[in-house]
């Protein structure tokens, strides 16, 4: 199994940040970055970006 470029950091008392550890910084998707997620979005969203299916971030996004 490949290593996992992206997981999710806890930031504040019940947020959570996606984040990249190839570039050493939270992801940004769209321009937007991925922080001040629950704990269920930070991880349905580093299972669609360590999978690649780029695709399923635009059904994910339309829950916002």
């Amino acid at each position: 199994m490949a290593a996992q470029r992206y997981s999710r950091r806890k930031n504040l008392n019940i947020y959570w940040t996606v984040f990249d550890k190839v570039i050493g910084e939270p992801a940004i998707i769209d321009g937007f970055v991925m922080d001040m997620l629950t704990a269920e979005e930070a991880d349905n969203l580093v299972n669609i970006l360590n999978r690649g299916n780029q695709v399923s971030l635009w059904c994910f996004a339309e829950r916002f």
